[in-house]
């Protein structure tokens, strides 16, 4: 089997490898000190019920084998045109429609939308297993660049270190979209149109909400020379500002419980005033995790194209709509063999596996997502590893920008359920200099 990371080509405190003989573990935590030094002068730092602390980055770099990078260079962008092409039906195809079944109070302003405005501007591809062989892409992330900011931010702070640099430039370890340090606003700049570009940027989110990322997006921006305020949609405060751009940093469940209060916010987005990155049809659509089960169903093999049908096969997992392309018999049936998860759940609050359920819980979790149409994805082999001693999981995250790639991030954890917002912590991921990606 070919692995997903180079155990060759691995930096860390925790490695005793080949490269490490070279950085040796003890050198390492004195170059990992520094940086971390950097990264508080940096204010790289999280902020949750108002506490601050350091953002979970581990002091680790790996590089991806060469194999799996050149697969995934081959079937990702495949199925970001699959992926497009599900977002684009959503107008016209009420097969898709019915079975993505977005929320009206979501849906009347899906609808609303032009058709440019079904895209994803900035998007994850959450990638479990350990080798190309069984490696699968089990969720969309169309909403928080949260980690990636912070991710490519250590990036460039390790690359800073003279013995560091001189092993990634030994691999060839490639340089990406997310090496640049203000990424970030010529992103947002690019997705937002030149017309509204130069003008001051709102940062949207819910008052009292996960703040983990707003001051690095505002300094970023003002070092660009953007001003920029962060603003809670539900509150009219904003609109005596001259805000025409914006990110909306908002997961989906909260605008579910909040969109009430968003009357002037959505129709000054609806009407162009306000234009914002990840736009509300595309993310509305793209962050349904229901779209890995249109891809994978074969009611709906019809809307692709063969490439695309060999790229869903090698890189999403079978995945069904629960009542709707699989019956509950067959998930109580086999509950280690499944996981469950809610359209619109985030930082895995609704993320069932069922080899972690009792039998009394699985049927309850069973019946619900039967009843309200949720999303039952084939297990997928967690690629297992330690950490300090510990065992953990560990996950990779595809980024893309407009669609293309961008760059990688990974996250490690106790927990099945990898997750940084549960605990773990974040590992530089580097891809190959000479990797075709196609257009990069």
């Amino acid at each position: 089997m070919t692995p997903l990371f180079n155990p060759d080509r691995l930096l860390s405190t925790d490695s005793a490898g080949p490269v490490a003989r070279r950085l040796p573990p003890v050198q390492f935590a004195r170059l990992a000190t520094a940086v971390c030094e950097a990264a508080d002068a940096e204010r790289l730092v999280k902020t949750e019920n108002g506490r601050t602390m350091p953002y979970p980055m581990l002091p680790s770099l790996v590089q991806l084998t060469g194999d799996a990078e050149r697969h995934l260079a081959r079937h990702v962008p495949l199925v970001v045109s699959a992926w497009r092409k599900v977002l684009l039906a959503h107008r016209t195809d009420a097969r898709v429609r019915n079975f993505l079944a977005v929320p009206a109070v979501l849906r009347e302003w899906v609808d609303a939308a032009p058709i440019g405005e079904y895209r994803v501007d900035f998007c994850r591809f959450d990638l479990v297993g350990g080798d190309v062989e069984t490696a699968r892409v089990v969720e969309f992330n169309a909403n928080c660049p949260g980690g990636v900011l912070f991710t490519s931010a250590y990036a460039a702070l390790w690359r800073d270190v003279p013995p560091v640099r001189d092993v990634l430039e030994e691999w060839g370890a490639a340089r990406t979209p997310l090496d640049d340090r203000h990424w970030f606003p010529e992103f947002l700049r690019t997705a937002v149109g030149p017309e509204c570009a130069d003008g001051p940027f709102g940062i949207f989110h819910k008052t009292g909400g996960n703040v983990l990322e707003l001051d690095r997006m505002t300094d970023l921006l003002a070092e660009t020379g953007h001003s920029a305020v962060c603003v809670d949609p539900g509150l009219e405060d904003w609109l005596a500002r001259d805000l025409r751009a914006g990110y909306l940093k908002y997961g989906v469940q909260p605008v579910l419980a909040d969109i009430a209060r968003w009357s002037a916010f959505l129709d000054r987005v609806s009407s162009g005033k306000l234009r914002i990155a990840n736009p509300l049809a595309g993310r509305w659509i793209g962050d349904n995790k229901l779209c890995l089960a249109l891809l994978s169903d074969p009611r709906f093999a019809g809307m692709f194209t063969g490439d695309e049908r060999e790229a869903i096969e090698r890189l999403i997992p079978y995945s069904r709509k629960v009542g709707d392309g699989v019956e509950p018999a067959e998930l109580l049936a086999d509950r280690a063999g499944w996981v469950v998860k809610g359209p619109y759940d985030t930082r895995g609050n609704s993320v069932y596996v069922g080899s972690e359920q009792d039998e009394d819980r699985w049927r309850a979790v069973v019946r619900r997502a039967a009843g309200d149409g949720w999303l039952a994805q084939r297990a997928v082999p967690a690629y297992r590893r330690y950490w300090q001693g510990t065992p953990c999981y560990q996950d990779l995250s595809i980024v893309l920008l407009h669609g293309a790639w961008a760059g990688y991030t990974s996250r490690i954890s106790e927990a099945l359920r990898v997750n940084v917002a549960q605990g773990g912590g974040r590992q530089v991921v580097l891809g190959h200099r000479d990797t075709d990606w196609g257009g990069r």
